[in-house]
């Protein structure tokens, strides 16, 4: 086999860091506006996720699809976490300024709402890029996932922890995160999404392994 023909390991290796750069790349421009960091998030885990399901490598296309489609909803769910997360870091730093029981109180409390908050945050918009629904239902659907699929979401958490304190403590990879982290980060994740999501679309593997030309 020819190193460089198209179906070769390196030439394959080449393609998925040119679409991984290329998504991260789209991300960041997409989001710029800050108040679209919800709609290019959603098309970032649309193009990741369909790039591995089938092999499909039109990520720049399949990115402005989604970005296009799920531009509104997506949009109002970002603003929600947003302002909820606002609250929230309000709420945390009154409760540690009171310094008193009530404040514990209030701690505690807080503290009790931000896991379920933390968790819709892991799952939202890659549920907003599989399933056409309303904001409601998604953001239903995503807090129920999180919590039947436990074991992933602290598994999801450690891989972002784990990209956190790496690019703190390991200067070379602040490099390696500017130039593709957004879509290796998707890339990581996306794979444990696919996983969770087969378990409710369980036709979907042998749609995808058809469209890839795969067998089982």
């Amino acid at each position: 086999m020819n190193l460089f023909s198209y179906d070769s390991p390196l030439s394959r290796f080449l393609y998925f860091i040119a679409d991984i750069v290329t998504l991260h790349i789209l991300w960041v421009i997409h989001s710029l506006p800050v108040i679209t960091v919800g709609a290019s998030t959603t098309a970032l885990y649309y193009s990741c996720m369909k790039r591995i399901r089938t092999g499909e490598g039109y990520v720049t296309k399949n990115f402005r699809k989604s970005f296009k489609e799920n531009f509104k909803q997506s949009t109002i769910i970002w603003l929600i976490l947003v302002i909820t997360g606002l609250l929230f870091s309000i709420d945390i730093r009154f409760s540690i300024a009171l310094n008193n029981t009530m404040g514990q109180i209030m701690l505690i409390s807080c503290s009790v709402f931000l896991i379920p908050f933390i968790l819709l945050s892991l799952y939202i918009f890659p549920v907003q890029a599989k399933f056409e629904n309303t904001i409601f239902q998604n953001i239903k659907n995503a807090l129920i996932m999180s919590v039947r699929h436990f074991f992933f979401s602290l598994f999801l958490i450690a891989i972002y922890l784990t990209i956190f304190f790496l690019g703190i403590s390991f200067p070379p990879f602040i490099g390696l995160f500017l130039c593709c982290g957004a879509g290796l980060t998707a890339y990581l994740t996306s794979n444990i999404f696919i996983f969770i999501f087969r378990k409710y679309i369980p036709e979907e593997l042998e749609h995808d392994l058809e469209v890839s030309g795969k067998k089982f």
